[in-house]
């Protein structure tokens, strides 16, 4: 809305007016003789021109002025105010009616132009308001970005939110706190729509009759209760629609941990049993008083001890997830050599190797923070899968290299890969591809321990595959000590 004009710039407007007049008479006295008829018109053309650019009262003080110029240096007798033919009154006050009424006219004109343009720039700025609002999904992220955007796209000088959800209050300007906490929360369940007694503007936030949201105040006086109010409901259906969006997500969260709970049951019940009954059957058959050979014998001890080690992977793998679950995971960073984890890794799964090629691709690299167990973990995790998925005599290809400041190293096969629709989850947890479904011998826990193993060091895994043509798998961890911190 249009401010109120400052004194001088008043009286300016008034000597211009003025000047023009006497300008327009004095031309029309010295320098171009004309009718009667031709200088009321032009006077009348002044007073439009004014009425259109300005306000009524200066179209209406130049119509008295132009009147008075009109009647003194144009009506018989000329050079003085009075009038001695009749007909003259009339032309006179024909003039004098002409000019104020066509300044109220285009005065109506005026500032119906200027309240459309004002209405017109009030819709783009909430429009704006409106579009930046929709960019946050989340309760705290709406209540903690609104009033800065407020004030940024409304201009205004400072703005608090307080959100009943979260009892708290949010400031456009930290260090100019416009209310309390206590002055806002007093406003939410106030029945006016909008407090206008003094410059700070309080306006409760609700949707529907007892749903009250919090409340908003604003230091400024540009706008009218309207505004306020409009500004009002697209705060108060941001923040519904950011807690809406919020228990849905926690609704489906639930709904799927539950899914996910279910199918973790199913699998472990399932992989634990696998084991189980093959150590029952092998004790049981050693227990049992038929006589048996020594390699029979040994055959039985070896199945106990194979399906013991299985078991105590499973049960331990389960441990780790539920860390995962706590954000417990601690890493102990000292450091060490790749080539030597390598060849560790290596070492420890040679029982699963005999049948598959090794390929060791390890470029000089110095020592490396890492936390030993943690990533031989998840080196050891990828070998596995590696050599379960890959034929017999095919060779398994671990590569190592330092590239910027992270050290990576990769675990590649010729398998038959990976099915592309598995790609986007296959780090997720209890996740099993297609092919693994029908196997008991994998829990959907080993990627997702390896990728949290991984964030903890500050580091991540990638795979790339292509059905019928293996998988890679390259993970990174930096390999500078001060990246390195315990996982949140």
């Amino acid at each position: 809305m249009e401010k109120h004009t400052a004194p001088a710039r008043i009286a300016s407007r008034y000597v211009v007016l003025t000047l023009l007049a006497l300008l327009i008479t004095f031309s029309y006295l010295k320098v171009v003789r004309v009718n009667q008829t031709t200088v009321a018109l032009t006077y009348l053309v002044l007073v439009l021109f004014t009425a259109s650019r300005w306000r009524l009262s200066y179209s209406v003080y130049l119509s008295l002025l132009c009147t008075l110029l009109y009647n003194f240096f144009f009506l018989p007798p000329v050079g003085k105010l009075t009038i001695s033919d009749p007909r003259n009154w009339v032309a006179l006050g024909a003039f004098l009616c002409t000019s104020v009424l066509v300044s109220h006219i285009s005065d109506r004109e005026r500032r119906q132009a200027e309240t459309s343009e004002a209405r017109r720039r009030e819709i783009q700025l909430l429009y704006s308001f409106s579009q930046q609002l929709l960019l946050q999904d989340e309760l705290r992220a709406v209540a903690r970005t609104t009033p800065s955007v407020l004030a940024s796209v409304f201009g205004f000088r400072g703005v608090a939110l307080y959100v009943r959800a979260q009892d708290s209050v949010v400031y456009s300007d930290p260090e100019n706190r416009l209310l309390s906490a206590i002055d806002l929360k007093s406003w939410v369940s106030s029945e006016e729509p909008v407090n206008t007694d003094n410059q700070v503007k309080l306006i409760p936030l609700r949707l529907g009759v007892h749903n009250d949201l919090g409340a908003l105040a604003i230091t400024d006086d540009e706008y009218d209760v309207r505004m306020y109010e409009a500004i009002g409901s697209l705060v108060s259906v941001a923040l519904e629609r950011a807690a809406a969006l919020e228990r849905t997500n926690r609704l489906e969260a639930a709904r799927e941990s539950e899914r996910l709970r279910s199918a973790l049951i199913d699998s472990v019940t399932h992989d634990l049993r696998t084991p189980l009954t093959a150590i029952r059957v092998a004790a049981t058959t050693l227990l049992s008083e038929g006589e048996l050979d020594e390699r029979e014998r040994l055959d039985l001890i070896a199945v106990v001890d194979e399906e013991s080690a299985r078991l105590d992977r499973l049960i331990g793998q389960a441990v780790e997830m539920a860390q995962l679950d706590a954000e417990s995971l601690r890493v102990d960073i000292t450091r060490q050599s790749v080539r030597g984890l390598i060849e560790m890794t290596l070492e420890k799964l040679e029982h699963l190797l005999r049948n598959h090629r090794m390929e060791l691709r390890i470029e000089d690299l110095p020592e490396v923070p890492m936390d030993r167990t943690l990533i031989q973990r998840v080196l050891q995790h990828l070998i596995e899968n590696a050599a379960k998925f890959s034929p017999a005599g095919r060779p398994i290809i671990i590569s190592a290299a330092i590239e910027g400041n992270r050290v990576l190293l990769s675990v590649e096969d010729e398998g038959p890969g990976i099915d592309p629709a598995d790609l986007p989850f296959i780090f997720e947890k209890y996740f099993r591809g297609k092919r693994q479904r029908g196997s008991s011998t994998g829990t959907g826990m080993g990627l997702a321990i390896a990728r949290a193993i991984l964030k903890a060091h500050q580091g991540g895994i990638t795979v790339q595959s292509q059905p019928g043509h293996g998988a890679r798998f390259t993970f990174w961890i930096p390999a500078r000590e001060g990246n390195l911190v315990d996982a949140p």
